[in-house]
């Protein structure tokens, strides 16, 4: 049966109607930094919803269900705190990033969140607009964001970045080895996190299922790790970033 092209728009209307939104979260102090910021996203990111909530408990069941990226602005460590095992119990899958303005959270807080992964990313508000959306778009389609300065500092802060996966709680560790100051810059909070795992003779599919994510992601973190480590497999990875040299775990290759 042919459809009038009245009778097409209304079955369009209808679908539109039906499939959840795309939806960023912003929990934020109400200031009117974070309404334009909002507004920026708003013209940015024309087919996703933005809402700004004061706390995560103003975020409804139904909003979980299709939130994609959680930004936290200008809130007290305790608050983030709380706010990422929400965010771990409601919604596992959900990017959380970081808008940093040197404001309430400290370099020794934001060491743990990168080295624990429980952020996605950090954007700092110092960033280039063009630069800060496309940051943005990454989070939302689960990359990451942490920029190579603000890494280089945290490491200064403490001892040794060790990767950890975000679960069911805030931290969950996963890996004991201590990685060499001057090598974890090559690599993000992700790959630090999966070279972690390899190295220890874990298979891509259970590292997929530790860190909630594809076993073709796992294998493009992978390749990815070789290449900025300019290596060919896991043994020459871990003899150039780690200190303490296993042969056993890292001979098997499960690409």
């Amino acid at each position: 049966m042919l459809m009038t092209e009245s009778a097409l728009h209304d079955a369009a209307r209808r679908t539109q109607r039906s499939s959840p939104p795309n939806l960023f979260v912003m929990v934020a102090k109400q200031d009117l930094l974070s309404e334009c910021l909002a507004e920026v996203l708003s013209k940015h990111f024309p087919e996703t919803e933005i809402t700004v909530y004061r706390s995560a408990g103003e975020i409804t069941r139904k909003e979980w269900e299709t939130v994609r990226l959680l930004l936290l602005y200008d809130l007290a460590e305790t608050d983030i705190h709380e706010i990422v095992e929400d965010a771990c119990k409601e919604a596992p899958e959900v990017s959380i990033a970081i808008v940093l303005d040197g404001g309430n959270v400290h370099d020794e807080y934001l060491k743990h969140l990168v080295a624990t992964g429980a952020i996605d990313g950090i954007l700092p508000l110092s960033l280039r607009l063009d630069v800060f959306l496309a940051a943005i778009d990454l989070l939302a389609k689960g990359g990451e964001h942490f920029p190579a300065a603000l890494l280089q500092r945290l490491h200064d802060v403490g001892p040794p970045l060790v990767g950890t996966a975000r679960t069911g709680s805030l931290i969950e560790s996963v890996g004991q080895v201590t990685v060499h100051d001057h090598r974890i810059s090559v690599l993000t909070t992700r790959e630090v996190q999966i070279l972690n795992l390899i190295c220890q003779g874990t298979q891509n599919k259970t590292i997929a299922d530790l860190l909630h994510l594809s076993e073709n992601t796992v294998k493009a973190h992978i390749r990815s790790i070789y290449k900025k480590m300019k290596v060919k497999n896991r043994t020459e990875a871990a003899s150039r970033f780690f200190s303490d040299e296993r042969a056993d775990p890292v001979g098997k290759d499960y690409n």
